[in-house]
Protein backbone atom coordinates (compact mmCIF):
# COMPACT_ATOMS: atom_id res chain seq x y z
CA UNK A 1 0.00 0.00 0.00
CA UNK A 2 1.30 3.96 -1.04
CA UNK A 3 2.26 5.55 2.26
CA UNK A 4 0.92 9.13 2.43
CA UNK A 5 3.08 12.01 3.33
CA UNK A 6 0.48 13.65 5.38
CA UNK A 7 0.49 17.70 6.53
CA UNK A 8 -0.27 17.88 9.77
CA UNK A 9 -2.28 20.93 11.43
CA UNK A 10 -0.42 21.04 15.10
CA UNK A 11 -3.22 24.06 15.72
CA UNK A 12 -6.55 25.53 15.03
CA UNK A 13 -6.41 26.86 11.50
CA UNK A 14 -8.26 29.96 12.91
CA UNK A 15 -7.40 30.70 16.06
CA UNK A 16 -4.26 28.94 16.91
CA UNK A 17 -5.51 27.07 19.53
CA UNK A 18 -4.86 23.19 20.55
CA UNK A 19 -6.85 20.57 18.98
CA UNK A 20 -8.37 17.41 19.99
CA UNK A 21 -8.66 14.70 17.83
CA UNK A 22 -13.04 13.78 18.34
CA UNK A 23 -12.87 11.06 15.37
CA UNK A 24 -10.76 8.49 13.01
CA UNK A 25 -11.58 6.38 10.04
CA UNK A 26 -10.34 5.52 7.00
CA UNK A 27 -11.30 5.77 3.16
CA UNK A 28 -10.60 5.28 -0.34
CA UNK A 29 -8.78 8.72 -1.88
CA UNK A 30 -11.17 7.67 -4.70
CA UNK A 31 -14.78 7.34 -3.95
CA UNK A 32 -16.42 6.49 -7.01
CA UNK A 33 -16.54 4.05 -10.00
CA UNK A 34 -13.47 2.85 -11.08
CA UNK A 35 -12.07 -0.28 -13.43
CA UNK A 36 -8.96 -1.25 -10.83
CA UNK A 37 -8.55 -3.81 -8.43
CA UNK A 38 -9.97 -2.51 -4.94
CA UNK A 39 -6.62 -3.69 -3.52
CA UNK A 40 -5.01 -0.88 -5.89
CA UNK A 41 -7.41 1.67 -3.49
CA UNK A 42 -5.41 4.59 -1.97
CA UNK A 43 -6.55 4.01 1.16
CA UNK A 44 -6.31 7.74 3.71
CA UNK A 45 -7.11 8.05 7.45
CA UNK A 46 -9.25 11.09 8.38
CA UNK A 47 -8.49 12.36 11.93
CA UNK A 48 -11.09 14.93 12.48
CA UNK A 49 -10.09 17.42 15.52
CA UNK A 50 -11.80 20.14 17.42
CA UNK A 51 -10.69 23.26 19.05
CA UNK A 52 -11.39 24.79 21.94
CA UNK A 53 -13.87 27.07 20.59
CA UNK A 54 -15.54 24.88 18.74
CA UNK A 55 -13.73 24.90 15.49
CA UNK A 56 -13.94 21.39 13.53
CA UNK A 57 -11.09 20.48 11.06
CA UNK A 58 -9.32 18.01 9.45
CA UNK A 59 -5.97 17.41 11.45
CA UNK A 60 -4.20 15.38 8.60
CA UNK A 61 -4.29 16.93 5.02
CA UNK A 62 -3.94 15.10 1.69
CA UNK A 63 -1.15 16.58 -0.05
CA UNK A 64 -3.04 18.72 -2.39
CA UNK A 65 -1.24 17.48 -5.85
CA UNK A 66 -2.39 13.94 -4.76
CA UNK A 67 -5.68 14.72 -3.78
CA UNK A 68 -6.38 16.64 -6.85
CA UNK A 69 -4.66 14.60 -9.23
CA UNK A 70 -7.41 13.66 -11.09
CA UNK A 71 -9.55 16.55 -10.86
CA UNK A 72 -12.82 17.08 -9.06
CA UNK A 73 -15.71 18.44 -11.32
CA UNK A 74 -18.07 18.51 -8.70
CA UNK A 75 -21.27 19.89 -9.71
CA UNK A 76 -21.10 19.47 -12.85
CA UNK A 77 -24.12 17.24 -13.53
CA UNK A 78 -27.67 17.60 -12.91
CA UNK A 79 -30.59 20.10 -12.97
CA UNK A 80 -30.09 21.56 -9.42
CA UNK A 81 -25.99 22.31 -10.13
CA UNK A 82 -27.66 24.32 -13.23
CA UNK A 83 -30.11 25.93 -11.48
CA UNK A 84 -26.91 26.63 -9.06
CA UNK A 85 -24.57 27.96 -11.82
CA UNK A 86 -27.18 30.04 -13.31
CA UNK A 87 -28.59 32.02 -9.95
CA UNK A 88 -24.98 32.43 -8.73
CA UNK A 89 -24.16 34.08 -12.10
CA UNK A 90 -27.17 36.49 -11.79
CA UNK A 91 -26.08 37.54 -8.62
CA UNK A 92 -21.95 38.01 -9.39
CA UNK A 93 -23.53 40.33 -12.84
CA UNK A 94 -25.83 42.38 -10.67
CA UNK A 95 -22.41 44.41 -10.01
CA UNK A 96 -21.34 44.32 -13.64
CA UNK A 97 -17.55 43.20 -13.31
CA UNK A 98 -15.43 43.51 -15.86
CA UNK A 99 -12.78 41.13 -15.16
CA UNK A 100 -13.30 38.12 -13.35
CA UNK A 101 -11.19 35.22 -11.20
CA UNK A 102 -12.68 32.08 -10.58
CA UNK A 103 -10.77 29.88 -8.43
CA UNK A 104 -11.21 26.36 -8.58
CA UNK A 105 -13.28 26.51 -11.78
CA UNK A 106 -12.96 23.07 -12.38
CA UNK A 107 -16.32 22.20 -15.14
CA UNK A 108 -16.39 26.01 -16.09
CA UNK A 109 -19.74 26.28 -16.51
CA UNK A 110 -20.27 29.52 -13.98
CA UNK A 111 -17.93 30.75 -16.50
CA UNK A 112 -20.35 30.04 -19.31
CA UNK A 113 -23.35 31.26 -17.28
CA UNK A 114 -21.44 34.76 -16.83
CA UNK A 115 -20.86 35.24 -19.81
CA UNK A 116 -23.99 34.39 -21.20
CA UNK A 117 -24.78 37.33 -19.41
CA UNK A 118 -22.08 39.67 -21.11
CA UNK A 119 -19.94 38.28 -23.54
CA UNK A 120 -17.36 41.16 -23.25
CA UNK A 121 -16.46 40.23 -20.08
CA UNK A 122 -12.53 38.93 -19.44
CA UNK A 123 -12.94 35.69 -17.15
CA UNK A 124 -10.41 33.72 -15.79
CA UNK A 125 -9.98 30.19 -14.05
CA UNK A 126 -7.03 29.10 -11.49
CA UNK A 127 -7.41 25.89 -11.50
CA UNK A 128 -4.96 22.64 -11.34
CA UNK A 129 -6.45 19.95 -13.24
CA UNK A 130 -9.71 21.25 -15.71
CA UNK A 131 -11.39 18.36 -17.31
CA UNK A 132 -12.62 20.69 -20.05
CA UNK A 133 -11.36 23.96 -21.03
CA UNK A 134 -13.89 26.50 -22.74
CA UNK A 135 -12.18 28.59 -25.63
CA UNK A 136 -13.54 31.80 -24.38
CA UNK A 137 -11.75 31.36 -20.96
CA UNK A 138 -8.50 32.34 -19.92
CA UNK A 139 -6.60 29.43 -17.56
CA UNK A 140 -3.76 29.16 -15.31
CA UNK A 141 -3.22 25.88 -14.68
CA UNK A 142 -2.74 25.77 -10.86
CA UNK A 143 -3.48 25.83 -7.28
CA UNK A 144 -4.26 29.65 -6.29
CA UNK A 145 -1.28 31.46 -4.84
CA UNK A 146 -1.11 35.38 -5.51
CA UNK A 147 2.32 34.52 -7.04
CA UNK A 148 0.82 32.81 -10.14
CA UNK A 149 -1.29 35.57 -10.54
CA UNK A 150 0.34 38.28 -12.99
CA UNK A 151 -3.05 40.70 -12.96
CA UNK A 152 -5.52 42.05 -10.56
CA UNK A 153 -8.83 41.83 -11.07
CA UNK A 154 -12.25 43.77 -10.04
CA UNK A 155 -14.14 40.64 -8.36
CA UNK A 156 -12.78 37.25 -7.45
CA UNK A 157 -15.31 34.27 -7.05
CA UNK A 158 -15.14 30.55 -5.93
CA UNK A 159 -17.89 28.24 -5.66
CA UNK A 160 -17.80 24.97 -3.16
CA UNK A 161 -13.96 25.85 -2.51
CA UNK A 162 -13.48 27.27 0.39
CA UNK A 163 -13.93 24.33 2.79
CA UNK A 164 -10.88 22.52 0.39
CA UNK A 165 -8.77 25.59 1.73
CA UNK A 166 -5.94 24.45 3.93
CA UNK A 167 -4.95 27.73 5.26
CA UNK A 168 -8.25 29.67 5.06
CA UNK A 169 -6.54 33.10 6.42
CA UNK A 170 -3.53 33.33 3.80
CA UNK A 171 -5.70 32.20 1.17
CA UNK A 172 -8.44 35.64 2.11
CA UNK A 173 -4.94 37.31 2.16
CA UNK A 174 -3.91 36.63 -0.87
CA UNK A 175 -7.51 37.40 -2.73
CA UNK A 176 -7.22 40.84 -1.00
CA UNK A 177 -3.97 41.35 -2.61
CA UNK A 178 -4.72 40.51 -6.46
CA UNK A 179 -8.39 42.54 -6.11
CA UNK A 180 -8.54 45.64 -7.61
CA UNK A 181 -9.05 47.83 -4.53
CA UNK A 182 -8.42 45.08 -2.36
CA UNK A 183 -10.92 44.66 0.11
CA UNK A 184 -11.28 45.06 4.47
CA UNK A 185 -7.58 43.97 5.37
CA UNK A 186 -8.63 44.43 8.63
CA UNK A 187 -11.13 41.72 8.90
CA UNK A 188 -8.82 38.95 6.73
CA UNK A 189 -5.53 39.67 8.97
CA UNK A 190 -4.73 37.08 11.73
CA UNK A 191 -5.08 39.77 14.29
CA UNK A 192 -8.78 39.59 13.41
CA UNK A 193 -8.58 36.44 14.04
CA UNK A 194 -7.30 35.80 17.23
CA UNK A 195 -9.26 38.47 18.92
CA UNK A 196 -12.42 37.37 17.62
Amino acid sequence: MQKINYLERKQCVINQSELEIISKEKFPLFCGCTEKESDKDLICEEEIAISKEGVLQLKKLIPLDLLYKNGHDAGAIGALWEEHHKEFANFIMQNHPKNILEIGGGHGKLSQNCLEINPELKYTIIEPNSTKKHNNINYIDSFFKKENIEQNFDCIVHSHTFEHIYKPLDFLQDCFEVLTGGGDYDFFSPKFAKES
